[in-house]
């Protein structure tokens, strides 16, 4: 029969070799768990060591003791703080004038500590250039104090509830939009366009393998923005799986327009989104719009065919860009689409073809510049994939459509024996080359529809600035919910990204400006202007915020101060309309 355990303290000695060699010897005391049925240790204390190549044991260097503090002394410390408020201010400024604050007050109107979290990550995502979430821990112990929500520093875990309860709330997300869209004017234009961003997560359910910067990557998604060109400013984004064609997203973006009361607005999109379809129903929901549309469509070939003498030699040169000429022309199109439900009207069934005749206007512009681009483009790639099949390398799907197209490919068993140009697919394509068409339903000025098509370009660069500036590129998130609430708050990081960038720009075009005011028009304000405008256009919107974050309110006792400033930098904020704290 077993000994019954005492239930006596054990003490034993310990020694754990450690990585550089050598050997900690610690004095355990343990005590029998007769239910678990082993050594449970109470304690572990380190006695000493000994050192590699050594076989005595030597003293470690003993912890330090807290300095104890009696009141006496207590009464001595002075009572100071410093604090960085430069960035600050800025900062504050820029989420006040762009409504960042008004929508998300109007959105969370019940939860004051909520609605501190969401404008302090924003302020976060705007300030810090797209830095990763993790490090927003340091950055709010840093301005502690200073930002929307005071009570502690922003935690992982924090974060991360934030994320997930916004994401689960649609109706604090819907309502942000519906804030903006009340402030578009009528006939805004609004570009529809949209950007693919990938996680490392599995779990996500709008993940899918698709095309990524060039490649082939899983855990892809899409983001479809709509943008307002006229403020350059986002309005509303929806998340879609990554592999879903930009042609598919646009009815649930016009019923997302419907549902923002965004009816008197005229959309401008890329030739992604140009099919029969989306043109049906962009004009069947009332929305007017201007569109590119691919030159060898079936109705559009002939027209260009028609003009293109025209536009060689006398077309109407474009104002916006003098590289093109354009011609106007408006044609009665027929759309054919299946019946959602029987009409006695038409005697129509459900599920037949219906057809209805719609009045378009077809802008059609030529340069030789892109004629010769597209050209040398062309020879490009030919010379890229004819190499690539005389190597025997594999071709991708691209790669493999334009070898069947514009190539003869002869075989000798398995090998390419010859490769001739396909000369009648060649000079098919090379026949639209330098030809620009674009389709709207009410804007008839060929300049008009050029430039307005161009603005979009700049939604373009602002759609790659919240990807990089505002860090939604590559999101570290690992659920759906997580990833849609991140999101929002990057969107509002953007929309504080383009409405400091927008006064930047008002402020650099106003400077060193004469306007009559002898005051403002003498020559010693004229150059501090002019200053300040060649510092403006070197320095990044991210450089200068770093620049004002040296700016530090010292306090000691009932005393404070703050860094001084050039006249330069006393200028810039002046003219930014900011009130530096006292």
């Amino acid at each position: 029969m077993p000994r019954k355990a005492s239930g006596a303290e054990k003490v034993s000695i310990a020694r754990e070799t450690q990585d550089n060699g050598d050997i900690y010897v610690y004095e355990r005391k343990m005590i029998y768990d007769p239910i678990k049925k082993y050594n449970k240790t109470l304690s572990k204390t380190l006695i000493g060591k000994i050192p590699k190549g050594s076989t005595d044991m030597v003293d470690t260097r003993p912890k330090k003791r807290p300095m104890i503090i009696t009141a006496e002394q207590t009464d001595e410390i002075v009572k100071a703080s410093k604090r960085h408020v430069g960035m600050l201010d800025i900062i504050a400024h820029v989420a006040e004038k762009s409504d960042v604050a008004k929508q998300v007050l109007k959105a969370v109107p019940n939860d004051l500590g909520l609605r501190q979290k969401m404008l302090t990550l924003a302020w976060y995502g705007f300030a810090t250039d797209g830095d990763t979430w993790p490090g927003v821990t340091s950055w709010s112990t840093r301005y502690y104090g200073l930002l929307p929500y005071r009570d502690t520093p922003i935690s992982q875990d924090m974060y991360h509830d934030v994320f997930a309860y916004l994401g689960a709330h649609e109706e604090i997300k819907q309502t942000i939009f519906m804030i903006r869209a009340k402030s578009m004017g009528k006939g805004e234009l609004l570009a529809l366009d949209s950007t693919t961003v990938w996680t490392e997560s599995r779990k996500l359910n709008s993940g899918r393998s698709a095309p990524h910067k060039d490649k082939l990557v899983k855990n892809v998604y899409k983001i479809v923005m709509i943008y307002s060109i006229t403020s350059r400013q986002p309005v509303a984004y929806a998340i879609l799986p990554g592999n879903i064609p930009d042609g598919s997203t646009v009815p649930n973006a016009l019923e997302q327009l419907k549902a923002l009361q965004l009816d008197d607005v005229e959309i401008v999109s890329d030739n992604g989104y140009c099919t029969e379809d989306n043109l049906l129903a962009m004009i069947m929901g009332g929305f007017k719009f201007i569109t590119r549309i691919e030159n060898d469509i079936q109705w559009i070939s002939p027209l260009i065919d028609q003009y293109r003498e025209e536009l060689a030699f006398c077309g109407e040169i474009m104002h916006c860009d003098p590289k093109f000429s354009g011609v106007t022309t408006m044609q009665m199109h027929t759309f054919q689409y299946a019946r959602q439900r029987g009409s006695e009207k038409s005697g129509l069934a459900k599920g037949e073809t219906e057809e209805i005749t719609r009045r378009l206007y077809v802008h059609i512009y030529f340069s030789s510049t892109k004629k010769a681009d597209e050209d040398v483009k062309f020879r490009k790639q030919y010379d890229a994939v004819y190499t690539d099949l005389m190597s025997g390398a594999l071709l991708d799907k691209d790669d493999r459509s334009f070898a069947d197209k514009y190539m003869e490919i002869r075989y000798w068993g398995d090998r390419i024996a010859e490769i001739r140009p396909n000369k009648a697919a060649i000079q098919r394509r090379s026949r639209y080359h330098g030809f620009l068409v674009l389709v709207s339903r009410k804007e008839k000025d060929t300049n008009h529809a050029l430039e307005k098509y161009r603005s979009r370009e700049y939604i373009e660069e602002d759609i790659k600035n919240g990807k990089y500036h505002a860090g939604t590129n590559h999101p570290r998130v690992w659920t759906d919910d997580t990833l849609d609430g991140q999101l929002l708050v990057q969107f509002l990081a953007q929309s504080m990204h383009e409405s400091f960038a927008s006064m930047l720009r008002i402020q650099k075009d106003s400077l060193a400006i004469a306007n009559g005011d002898m005051e403002h028009d003498n020559r010693k304000n004229m150059e501090q202007e002019k200053a300040l405008k060649n510092w403006l256009r070197k320095t990044s919107m991210y450089a200068i915020l770093q620049w004002f974050d040296a700016i530090q309110r010292t306090e000691v006792e009932s005393k404070h101060w703050k860094t001084e400033m050039s006249k330069r930098d006393r200028l810039f904020l002046e003219k930014l309309g900011v009130k530096p704290r006292g």
